[in-house]
């Protein structure tokens, strides 16, 4: 009883630096991504997005240009279209290409990937 209680303890002792490198350090596995915890920097106002309410096309893609701006991989702002509760925008990159499709609610000013 006592060997087998022993085995447990020395087992555990073994895991714990397993456990502790399991979890992503500051922004993880997307540094540099979009999308990731936010694109720091004091003008943000906030993570993913503007954390106000975004009224019109102009607005979202201002908010949009802001945020990518940004982020290590240079992106722009394509077509935006004005849903109910929300604006949707394509995200290219600098070829032309569609990297992502991305909303900006319209209550709350975030920024959410829905590719």
């Amino acid at each position: 009883m006592r060997i087998l209680a022993l085995l447990i303890i020395v087992v555990e002792l073994l895991m714990l630096p397993a456990v502790s490198f399991a979890q992503p350090r500051g922004r993880g596995w997307y540094e540099g991504m979009p999308y990731g915890q936010f694109c720091p920097g004091p003008r943000w106002g906030g993570p993913y997005g503007v954390r106000k309410p975004v009224r019109t096309v102009d607005e979202a893609k201002q908010v949009m240009e802001r945020y990518f701006s940004g982020c290590r991989q240079k992106m722009t702002v394509g077509k935006i279209e004005e849903k109910d509760g929300y604006f949707e925008a394509e995200i290219r990159d600098p070829e032309g290409a569609l990297m992502d499709k991305a909303i900006v609610d319209k209550r709350t000013g975030r920024i959410r990937s829905i590719y």
